[in-house]
């Protein structure tokens, strides 16, 4: 009796240290967003709290969506992934008709009803990772087989690749379909199969920057921002001075210049210009730090998975939300050419928040199930 008991506590456990780093970055995302917006939304929206209640709005229902994910059996998460893939692909095709997609800077992301919008291929992520968790571990004794094992993940993998892509989204069909190679590889794909993928990929991602010259522009002026200092270049080289402007300990919350009509999209992809002004080179370190724990805790979830399907699900789950980190600072701090991939948790947008924050619950309900030795969790 002792021993159910003692079995049952920890199968109520989660990760403390998870919970206490979703709430801070939650938190000071939501703190950096409202400096960020709050000139742009009482100019946008004649409301300066616009963006502001927008996101606790998000963060309320996503927090929400993260609790019920984390006391999900994970039998029945795992019943009810193909469904979830097949809904995801559905939600994304709809962004193709007039009628119910929304159009915005030459994209087509997002699913607006009754005047509310919805970006589904958020969602791509979660589905995706979930589904090659769940078939890879089926097959774990078969990656050998390509056809049987390793080609049924693919072609999901490249179907929403391609749904995405054609969203005009060319940024994140490549991190996804990087996240797909780098799950194979960790769950025991040959090194030598994962670089023949590489090369597809690049040899496909050439010609399709070639043939949209928006796309060759941006990388020309992340090379050359000064040759175009007040057109492409613009964005690149206000984002670099906001960060040099702060210096070690920044101008103070709320006092950043840059954020006043200087810098576009300094409330979405470029908020982290605005934190780095504001709160100086040790905010910058204060937020990383926060990410990289999170990093830490979810792929330390991953390593002490009792079965190959938490490990494979908490390790692409975490990539997802940290790659985006990495990418989206990158971008900020001039490494990489300008991509759209949002800064979770701080930068403003509903879909990103609600489904970051379900990754959360997810990584929390694996956290306790690797504290056991209960393998037949794992398995439907």
């Amino acid at each position: 009796m002792r021993r159910f008991e003692a079995d049952k506590i920890i199968m109520n456990m989660s990760d403390s240290g998870l919970k206490g780093v979703m709430f801070l970055l939650t938190g000071t995302g939501v703190s950096a967003l409202f400096s960020a917006s709050y000139h742009f939304g009482r100019i946008a929206a004649n409301n300066p709290f616009y963006f502001l209640n927008k996101q606790l709005l998000w963060i309320f229902l996503g927090s929400f969506f993260g609790f019920v994910l984390s006391r999900l059996p994970i039998a029945f998460i795992r019943k009810w992934t193909v469904p979830f893939v097949i809904v995801t692909v559905f939600l994304n095709l709809l962004t193709y008709i007039p009628s119910v997609g929304s159009h915005s800077g030459g994209a087509a992301r997002w699913i607006e009803i009754a005047g509310q919008s919805f970006q589904p291929s958020e969602l791509v992520r979660v589905a995706l990772v979930l589904y090659m968790a769940h078939i890879l571990d089926k097959k774990k004794d078969d990656m050998e087989d390509l056809f049987n094992s390793v080609l049924p993940v693919l072609i999901v993998a490249i179907v929403m690749t391609t749904i995405v892509y054609f969203q005009n989204d060319f940024s994140s069909a490549i991190y996804i379909f990087a996240l797909s190679l780098i799950m194979l590889f960790v769950a025991g794909l040959k090194g030598s199969y994962l670089l023949g993928g590489f090369l597809g990929v690049v040899a496909c991602a050439v010609p399709m920057i070639m043939v949209k010259p928006y796309r060759i522009e941006r990388i020309h002026s992340w090379l050359h921002p000064f040759s175009d200092p007040s057109g492409a270049g613009y964005q690149l080289l206000k984002a670099k001075m906001a960060l040099q402007n702060g210096k070690l300990w920044g101008l103070g919350i709320g006092r950043g210049q840059i954020k006043l009509g200087g810098l576009p999209a300094a409330h979405s992809d470029f908020v982290f210009a605005v934190v780095g002004e504001e709160t100086g080179f040790m905010g910058i370190v204060f937020i990383l730090v926060l990410y990289l724990v999170f990093a830490l805790k979810g792929y330390s979830i991953a390593m002490k998975g009792e079965c190959k399907y938490i490990r494979l699900a908490a390790f692409g789950l975490t990539s997802a939300v940290y790659f985006q980190v990495l990418i989206n600072m990158a971008v900020v701090s001039g490494a990489l050419p300008a991509t759209g991939i949002p800064l979770p948790l701080f930068s403003a947008g509903g879909t990103s928040t609600f489904v970051t924050l379900g990754i959360f619950g997810l990584l929390l309900n694996f956290s306790r199930f690797a504290k056991t030795e209960k393998e037949m969790a794992c398995y439907d």
